[in-house]
């Protein structure tokens, strides 16, 4: 690759995060990696840089459920790249047991819907700053697990009376990222940059095979059903090609395939609330 594009992963070091990092640094792209853990964000980079001798790899430390440290960390990353091509909004959470933020927002949406959001604010300036006709892409990693929710409450997305398992408030916060993207989608049109919702399908990862969120039948059936890493970071990254899919934004893309919005996340009402919820929540 000639010319060096440069993606930001959250979440990147481990599981499809992971994955996506590899496959991404074979194909020569900067990488700028954003996780809470020092440490093992170091020890990934050393990895990448030892298998890709010729990429750069930036290393952000910030903690997903502290919006302050999100902007603190979007601030730090425009800074040093102007110019960004691609955002993956991949660090999530799946418990069942009830953890709040220091701003007070319950662990599912502060990591799953709010974090995602306050960072993509805060990288837009250099994800529009892009060359006449180029595209930017951000990709939002969902869960097909969206379509156990039967309601979007904003009122109580941020504090929900029970957190539940795979399909209580994850499934709630996820189907309100899928809606996010699609709401924001026609702006940043505009800006030249896209976005789209991707559920890479079922992926073996510690947070899928020792969750206390995963049914315990479902966890039984991990090593058969899941796939790899491997296998669906490639869908991810395909997602990412802003030529993929007939050039489409604001879509949902599940198991490599484009699928009907759910209802709710079609609600320019729905949408409405709840991007004002998140712009509330995120102090802008």
């Amino acid at each position: 690759m000639d010319e060096k594009w440069i993606a930001v992963i959250t979440g990147s070091t481990g599981g499809i995060g992971g994955a996506i990092a590899d496959q991404l640094a074979a194909s020569g792209w900067h990488l700028v990696l954003v996780n809470r853990n020092d440490t093992k964000a170091q020890a990934q980079k050393a990895d990448l840089q030892a298998d890709h001798p010729s990429i750069e790899v930036d290393t952000v430390t910030a903690d997903l459920m502290d919006v302050e440290q999100i902007k603190a960390a979007a601030q730090t990353i425009v800074s040093m790249h102007p110019k960004l091509d691609l955002l993956f909004n991949n660090s999530g959470v799946l418990t069942s047991e009830r953890v709040m933020s220091v701003q007070g927002h319950e662990s599912n949406y502060a990591v799953n819907t709010l974090a995602p959001y306050v960072i993509t604010q805060g990288l837009r300036p250099a994800l529009r700053n892009q060359d006449a006709g180029a595209k930017s892409m951000i990709v939002n990693t969902t869960s097909s697990a969206h379509n156990a929710a039967k309601s979007l409450d904003t009122a109580t997305l941020s504090d929900p009376m029970d957190i539940g398992g795979l399909t209580g408030a994850y499934a709630t916060t996820k189907l309100a990222l899928t809606t996010m993207g699609t709401a924001m989608a026609s702006e940043l049109e505009v800006e030249g940059i896209m976005i789209r919702s991707v559920c890479p399908g079922p992926v073996v990862t510690p947070m899928t095979k020792t969750s206390d969120a995963m049914p315990g039948i479902l966890k039984l059936l991990v090593p058969l059903l899941f796939k790899s890493p491997d296998k669906q970071a490639a869908k991810m990254i395909y997602a990412a090609q802003t030529d993929s899919y007939r050039s489409q934004t604001g879509i949902y893309i599940t198991n490599g395939k484009v699928k009907p919005l759910p209802s709710l996340a079609q609600d320019v009402s729905v949408q409405a609330k709840l991007i004002a919820k998140l712009t509330e929540d995120a102090g802008f």
